[in-house]
Formats: structure tokens, C-alpha cells, sequence
């Protein structure tokens, strides 16, 4: 607890000499509304610095480096709360432009006395630094050759023993407060140093009183507002300690809401520091991943892996350097509500109310700039960014510097909006515009960056569940920063869309889903009468089906597998219907390789459909997971194709004549899902089951091939529910039914054709 003064209103000029420690009487300030007898108590102001401390940062210039006088260098305050003497403010301004030599912050010091008021604070501090430093070297101040041993509360001077003893023989100091040296080097105290200040108009009156008139705002004498200050001019005149007091209660009002602020910068700096690790750690990353890639390469491509190394580099320095700049920008905040705190601790610990009035003013302009000023209150940057290298290693050395690029994202979510247009419709697909900003309000992407950039855009329906990961975006023409984003809900209600990079949140914004009001959303799985594509110019025969058409026209092939193209960790039952992915372990029959597909772990179709007619087929899916699958590993295809494009890939999705849908582990959703899309559109999504130990999933799935008007419909067989729609099927030439098992070892994969 800090030591207290207790003041009381009493007539007396001086209170008895306060004892070490304890609780003193203090009349010097009466309170108008305090009885007599009673007492108030108040702090005595006390210095945590050592002397050495205080003497370098508040009673040496900062320009000459000599100590502050009475004279020609004493002290002036500037409006950032950094002094210099007054010969060097002099010196030092150009064209009433000052700059601090401390923060180099410029002021303009067109009225001196106004904006640098004298700070006589630093009499006292200096008389104090003096007894604490050696009072045994302290000499008298009427007798400068001799030592001084006491102080005089009242005259503020040293005395030695021949004065002390004067001192108290004569009337009008015999009953003045006399200390020791020794014992005030002992105490923190400054209230035994403070002088008070006397009138420059009338230098035999202290300045007891404070005029509050606007044009006026100074502390006065008893004749100046006699003579100068009356109250028929508009002067208004009070107590300087009331004044003071109150002075002080704004001052300690504006500095807790200074260090509010200083400590939302130091949270801010921590997450800039956070930031910068996060971004040093993902460039180490990165860097390990564009090694990793390049080493398969050989020599080939070592050119582009410098190239894309000095890119990330680059990309790198520019979010550390601005990282940087916020952080030094940051520190330079903190240290000035640091400063400029301390000073008013320093200030407010004076009882000198004419000295701490002088500079008043100036302290709260300080501290109010101080207290307003804008800062962001998030990092500038984030670590976002990342390599791009799908397909690097198979394509050839000059499609190096298309394939392969470092993407950097300089996104700073508060700038980021979202803005929807009409009200979204329960499965029906709608694009708004995301505007993605950096924190200069800038484009956030590099050229091309877009299509490479590790972005995820996460529908999340009104059970929390995802709904869709991969929706379709593009820039917008023209723009450099505004994509255009189209999704399709799957149901009504709330649903919430965050756009990630690198899984970190860029934009986050819930919208509502309404009921659909078209013809679809009454009637479900009803056939769609898009327009017919164009017939194709040369038709060939085909084969005719095993079954007769339908009443509808609809036409059931018997489907069987092409044994002898299956892939060789695939397995065939003998009549052709039965689909198993095995592990190389599990062959139980030589396999020979050159008629089979490589790259495409899994069977086409013995025969294939073409135009014109509509083809019904259905094939049951059984998954049996045996541990749970790592991050989005596949689990199966199921799809039609051209046959000159199976076997090009892992999978057929994305080949220019193919249409499949995949079930894979989901990162989001943490189980195996079934994904159709089209078009980098995703068209549908669904959770199968659990990605568990022993978890199952049996599915029959139908598929309608509808070659006149180019579309591929699936549905849940057994509840003849359509599931969806994949349009602009072309249908000129053999399209063959394809399905592919991935990962023996961890899930396994049956499928069978049905017979409908």
C-alpha cells in the first residue's frame, strides 16, 4: 500500500515534521467541505527510479546533454512529453517546426510558451537526486562552502549546521520545518522538496490561486487578481489546489484509458509476433514440399525450384517486412504510452500545483493523442500462402513454369465483405461476390493466384453439418479482388459459409435458405426437358439391347465387367458382375499387365452406350472400413467415360468425356462422403458412414443415361428417389460405365451390378 498524508483544514501555514512511514498532517490543502479537526487522506507523491535513472531521462537535455538550470536551459516540455532546454529548442526548430530528437515526431512550435511550457517540475527532482545521490556533498545554499546537513521545508534551501541554528533563532523561520539530509535520502518522498512557486509580476506573492478564464488558464497571486484577473472583467479565480485536484483526477482518468489502449497493442503485438513464427514456420514447411516435389525431377527442373524458392522468398520478405513495420509501428505506440505513462506518474507525484498546472495542458493533449490514435487491431498479415505442384512430376520441362507456382494470399479479414443478392433457394444454385482485401485495401492475390491458392469455401447447413466444400468460384471479369462464388443449398434454414486459406478463416457470413418455388422442388426426380443437344452429325449403330425397351422407353442393358482390362488389384467374379479392390497380396491368379488398365485401379464395362435411346443400370455398393482412412483418401469411383480417357489418371473426374462421383474421406465432416460435381460445381453431398473401425454402408445406386437430351441421372435405387443431375453429357460416341476401389488396405470396396 502506497504511504498517505492525512490533510487537515486547519489555519496553520506549515504541518509538524512527518515521521517515517506513518501517517502525517497536512493543512496546506484544506478542503472546503471538511470540518475543522477533520482530516483527508491523500497520497504523498513518491520516485521509483534510481537517481542515476532520473537524471538521464528527466534532467538532461536530449540535444546537448547537459543538466536542465534556471536559467537559459531550463526545461521545456513538449507536446509529446520529451523535453529539451530552452537553448536548444531554440536551436533546434526551423520555420516554427520542431522535432523531437527522442521519437522524431515534428511540432509546431509557432507559440513556444503555449506548446513547450517551461516544466518547473525539475527544480525539485533535481534537489532531490542531489541528497539521494550524497547528501554529505550537498552544500549550503546560503554557504556553498560548507556542508549542508538540513533542508528547509518552507524555504526550499540546504542549510549547514551555523544556518540551521540561525534558521531557528529568527522569528520568521523559527517555526519552519527543518529535515535531515540522511533521512531524506532514505525516503522516496518528494513532498519535502517541493517549492512554491512565486508570482514573475509579483515576486514577493506564492501562486496560490488559478485563473480559469479560457483566454487565461494560469495560476496567479493574490495582487494578480486584484489588479489583473478581477471578476468584472470575466475572471474567474479558485483555490490552485482545488484546480490542481482536479486537474489530476482527469489526468488519472485519461491515463487508465491510455493504458487500455497500450494493452490492446500489446495484444496486437503478440499476435504480430504469433504471425510472424506462423509464417516462418509455413515457409520452412513450403519449402520443404517444393524440395520434395523438384527431387523427383532431377537437374530438369532445379532452374525452376530456385526460381520458385526466390518467388517465396519475395512473397515472404514482403509479409514479413510489413509484418515488421507493424510490429516497430506497434512498439513505437507502446513505448510512447510507456513514456509518456511514466512521465505522468512522475507528473502527478508533485504536490506543486502551480508547476504541475504549467504543464497540465500539455499532459492531457499527450495522453488524449495518445489515447485516440487509430491502430489496426490485427495482424497486417497472415501466414497464407503455399506451392502448387498437381501433376508436376509426370509433364514434361516446359510446362515447369505453368504448373507450378508459390501462391501468396495477403487477405486481411476486416476488410473482407460478402455480399449476397437475392434470397437462396433450397437446391437451387445462386452466385454472390466475395471482395477480398489485403489491410492497404488492395488486391489480396498475385496474377493467377487464385486458381493455385489452397482455398476451401465450407457450407455448413443449419445442423452444423457441412453441405458442400467445393463450390464454384472464378474472378470476377475486370476485378482483381472480387470472386464470384455459386453455391446450392441442399436444404432451408441457416446455413454459415467461411472461406479458409490453408484452413485459416478469411470471411465468414451466415445466410438463410428459403423453400424452392419451382416445379423441381414439388415434384422430385420428374424428368427435366433442358434443350436437346445437337444430334451429332454421323450415327453409328447400336448394339442391340438384351432387354426390350420399357413401356417409357426405357432401355435396361445386362452390364457385366471387362475382365481382361480390369486393373491387377482389382478382382472380377466369373460371371462378370462382382467388382473387389484387393491389396497385391491377396492375387490369388497370374495377372497379366498389357492388355489392363495401369494407372486406373478399377473396370469398365464390357460394352458401352452411345446415342441415341435412354439407359437404365444400377450397381450396389458395400464399404467395409477395416481402420480409419488419412486425410481425403479416396475409397471408390463410379462414373462413365469416353473409353480413350480410363486409364489416363488415378480417377476420370476432371477428363474433358467423363462424369463420375466419389466417395472419399472428408476432412470436415471426419467420415467417408459421396461427392458429385461438375464443372468444379459441386452438384451434391452426402455422408455414407463413419470413418471407423468396422463401419458399413450398402447403397444401390441407379443411373439413367439419357442420350437425347445429354444427361446423366442418379438415383437411390430402392426408394426410386432421383439424387441428381449431371447435364451436358456428350453422347456422340461409346460411353462406358466405369467403377475403381482405392485403399485395399484400409476400406474394402464391392460392387455389383443389379438386375432391374
Amino acid at each position: 500500500m502506497p504511504r498517505t498524508l492525512l490533510r487537515a483544514n486547519s489555519n496553520n501555514r506549515r504541518p509538524p515534521p512527518p515521521s517515517r512511514g506513518k501517517k502525517i498532517l497536512d493543512p496546506r490543502k484544506p478542503n472546503s467541505k471538511m470540518a475543522e479537526g477533520e482530516f483527508e487522506v491523500v497520497p504523498i507523491p513518491q520516485v521509483s527510479l534510481a537517481p542515476d535513472q532520473l537524471s538521464r531521462k528527466f534532467l538532461l537535455c536530449q540535444v546537448c546533454n547537459d543538466i536542465y538550470n534556471e536559467d537559459g536551459k531550463h526545461t521545456r516540455l513538449l507536446p509529446c512529453l520529451h523535453s529539451l532546454c530552452f537553448e536548444c529548442l531554440n536551436k533546434t526548430k526551423v520555420n516554427d517546426q520542431l522535432q523531437c530528437p527522442t521519437c522524431k515526431v515534428t511540432h509546431n512550435v509557432s507559440n513556444v510558451d503555449k506548446t513547450c511550457p517551461r516544466d518547473n517540475t525539475r527544480r525539485d527532482l533535481m534537489d532531490f537526486v542531489k541528497v539521494k545521490r550524497a547528501p554529505t556533498a550537498v552544500g549550503c545554499t546560503a554557504c556553498p562552502s560548507n556542508i549542508a546537513t538540513h533542508r528547509c521545508r518552507q524555504c526550499a534551501e540546504f542549510l549547514c549546521g551555523e544556518c540551521e541554528s540561525a534558521h531557528k533563532r529568527v522569528n520568521a523561520t523559527k517555526n519552519h520545518i527543518l529535515l535531515e539530509l540522511e533521512k531524506l535520502k532514505q525516503s522516496s518522498d518528494l513532498d519535502a522538496f517541493c517549492r512554491q512557486l512565486l508570482c514573475s509580476e509579483h515576486p514577493d506573492n506564492d501562486l496560490k490561486l488559478y485563473c480559469t478564464k479560457e483566454s487565461c488558464q494560469k495560476p496567479v497571486c493574490m495582487m494578480c487578481a486584484i489588479v489583473t484577473c478581477k471578476e468584472t472583467n470575466g475572471h474567474k479565480i479558485e483555490s490552485a489546489d482545488t484546480v490542481a485536484n482536479s486537474k489530476r483526477q482527469i489526468i488519472r482518468d485519461q491515463k487508465v484509458k491510455m493504458e487500455d489502449v497500450g494493452k490492446q497493442i500489446q495484444s496486437v503485438t503478440n499476435d504480430v509476433k504469433a504471425e510472424q513464427e506462423m509464417v516462418s514456420k509455413l515457409r520452412k514447411s513450403v519449402e520443404d514440399e517444393i524440395d520434395k516435389t523438384f527431387d523427383s525431377l532431377e537437374q530438369i527442373i532445379s532452374r525452376g525450384r530456385a526460381d520458385l524458392k526466390k518467388t517465396l522468398e519475395d512473397d515472404v520478405m514482403v509479409k514479413q517486412d510489413n509484418l515488421k513495420t507493424q510490429d516497430a509501428d506497434l512498439k513505437r505506440m507502446r513505448s510512447e504510452i510507456e513514456e509518456s505513462s511514466k512521465f505522468t506518474d512522475q507528473a502527478l507525484a508533485y504536490t506543486n500545483a502551480p508547476a504541475f498546472l504549467q504543464v497540465y495542458q500539455t499532459i492531457q493533449n499527450r495522453l488524449k493523442t495518445l489515447t485516440d490514435q487509430f491502430f489496426d487491431k490485427e495482424p497486417h498479415e497472415m501466414a497464407t500462402f503455399g506451392f502448387h505442384a498437381k501433376g508436376l512430376v509426370s509433364e514434361i520441362q516446359s510446362k515447369v513454369a505453368e504448373m507450378a507456382n508459390i501462391w501468396s494470399v495477403s487477405a486481411f479479414p476486416p476488410n473482407c465483405k460478402v455480399e449476397f443478392g437475392d434470397d437462396l433457394e433450397e437446391n437451387k444454385a445462386a452466385t454472390f461476390i466475395v471482395k477480398l482485401k489485403d489491410f492497404q485495401k488492395k488486391g489480396p492475390f498475385k496474377d493467377g493466384g487464385l486458381d493455385v491458392t489452397d482455398m476451401k469455401i465450407i457450407i455448413k447447413d443449419p445442423k452444423g453439418k457441412c453441405a458442400e466444400t467445393e463450390c464454384a468460384r472464378k474472378m470476377k471479369k475486370g476485378s482483381t479482388d472480387e470472386l464470384e462464388v455459386t453455391v446450392k443449398p441442399t436444404m432451408t434454414g441457416r446455413h454459415s459459409l467461411e472461406i479458409r486459406v490453408l484452413d485459416r478463416v478469411v470471411v465468414s457470413k451466415d445466410f438463410e435458405s428459403k423453400p424452392g418455388t419451382g416445379f423441381a422442388a414439388v415434384v422430385r426426380g420428374s424428368r427435366k426437358e433442358p434443350s436437346p443437344q445437337k444430334t451429332p452429325p454421323v450415327r453409328r449403330e447400336v448394339p442391340k439391347p438384351e432387354q426390350p425397351a420399357t413401356p417409357l422407353g426405357i432401355q435396361k442393358p445386362d452390364m457385366t465387367f471387362d475382365r481382361d482390362k480390369a486393373h491387377k488389384d482389382v478382382s472380377i467374379s466369373a460371371d462378370g458382375k462382382v467388382f473387389k479392390n484387393i491389396s497385391a497380396g491377396d492375387q490369388t491368379e497370374p495377372v497379366p499387365s498389357n492388355s489392363r488398365l495401369q494407372k486406373y485401379k478399377g473396370a469398365l464395362c464390357a460394352k458401352g452406350i452411345k446415342y441415341p435411346g435412354r439407359y437404365y443400370y444400377a450397381i450396389k455398393m458395400e464399404i467395409k472400413v477395416k481402420k480409419p482412412l488419412d486425410k481425403s483418401n479416396l475409397v471408390y469411383e463410379l462414373g462413365i467415360a469416353r473409353k480413350s480417357v480410363i486409364g489416363k489418371n488415378l480417377v476420370v473426374e476432371g477428363e474433358k468425356f467423363a462424369w463420375s462421383m466419389i466417395g472419399a474421406h472428408h476432412v470436415d465432416c471426419d467420415a467417408i462422403c459421396l461427392h458429385i460435381a461438375h464443372n468444379n460445381h459441386l452438384l451434391y453431398h452426402e455422408v455414407l458412414t463413419k470413418n471407423e473401425t468396422g463401419s458399413t454402408m450398402e447403397r444401390v445406386f441407379g443411373f439413367l443415361l439419357d442420350t437425347e437430351f445429354g444427361q446423366w441421372k442418379v438415383f437411390d435405387h430402392k426408394i426410386e428417389k432421383e439424387i441428381c443431375v449431371v447435364e451436358s453429357v456428350d453422347c456422340s460416341e461409346f460411353l462406358y460405365p466405369v467403377v475403381a476401389g482405392y485403399n485395399p488396405n484400409s476400406v474394402e470396396v464391392t460392387a455389383t451390378f443389379m438386375d432391374v
